[in-house]
């Protein structure tokens, strides 16, 4: 006959492992659901059905400011442009697939305000590739694109381009095959240096989700468009 003490110890063994096995059964299963979650919603997003037109609109708050170097070599700080509605994408500096698009949808929807409304809008880059720093590869990818003179691409040490990525909340990152994954993210900042609308690019190619995410843009620069005092 076993000893009770032992008896004891032979149930809090099983009890324990079994208690382990029920919590490693519900990680599994809780990281196969966020998984799930997180590819619908990216699924959901690049959707056009369920694609806002007008942007998603944002809390209001203050951008986080900065000061970076343009494809000039000049400096820039955000918060120079009080008074000026910014429009803040972040753009691959090696990019020749998405970001192309959302350079042409930045020109095309600031071009359909009209010079007058035009001269109040602000384009501006930040370059989301940590790996593609220097001034030459931000002109370079300017020129190539036709927005030399049309935008600011804005670049600096990568230490300081991953930090500004989390202030805003864009994902970026360099895979281990050295292949950089980031957000399409758009940015309408107010005349009072605060953002108010969230826009991102449709990995599509189709003329008609192009002049959908143009239009939005559009709308969305003309809601903001700093007032007369």
């Amino acid at each position: 006959m076993r000893h009770p003490d032992g008896m004891q110890k032979l149930a809090r063994a099983a009890f324990i492992a079994t208690s382990a096995l029920v919590i490693i059964t519900g990680v599994v299963w809780g990281i196969r659901l966020f998984a799930l979650s997180r590819n619908q919603t990216a699924t959901q997003s690049t959707n056009l059905a369920n694609y806002p037109i007008g942007g998603f609109p944002m809390a209001g708050n203050l951008a986080p400011d900065f000061t970076l170097i343009d494809q000039f070599g000049h400096p820039f700080a955000l918060s120079s442009q009080r008074g000026h509605e910014v429009v803040l994408a972040f753009i691959d500096a090696r990019c020749k697939t998405l970001c192309p698009l959302t350079a042409e949808i930045l020109y095309d929807a600031r071009a359909q305000l009209g010079s007058s409304a035009a001269r109040q809008v602000m384009l501006v880059a930040i370059n989301a590739n940590p790996t593609a720093t220097s001034i030459p590869v931000v002109q370079a990818w300017s020129i190539q694109h036709g927005m030399l003179h049309q935008w600011l691409f804005l670049t600096g040490p990568a230490k300081q381009l991953q930090s500004l990525y989390r202030l805003y909340n864009v994902y970026d990152q360099v895979t281990s095959g050295g292949v950089l994954v980031h957000d399409p993210a758009m940015y309408i900042i107010d005349a009072r240096g605060r953002e108010q609308l969230f826009f991102e690019t449709l990995d599509s190619n189709s003329k008609s989700d192009l002049n959908s995410e143009v239009l939005g843009l559009e709308a969305g620069m003309r809601q903001w468009l700093p007032r007369p005092q």
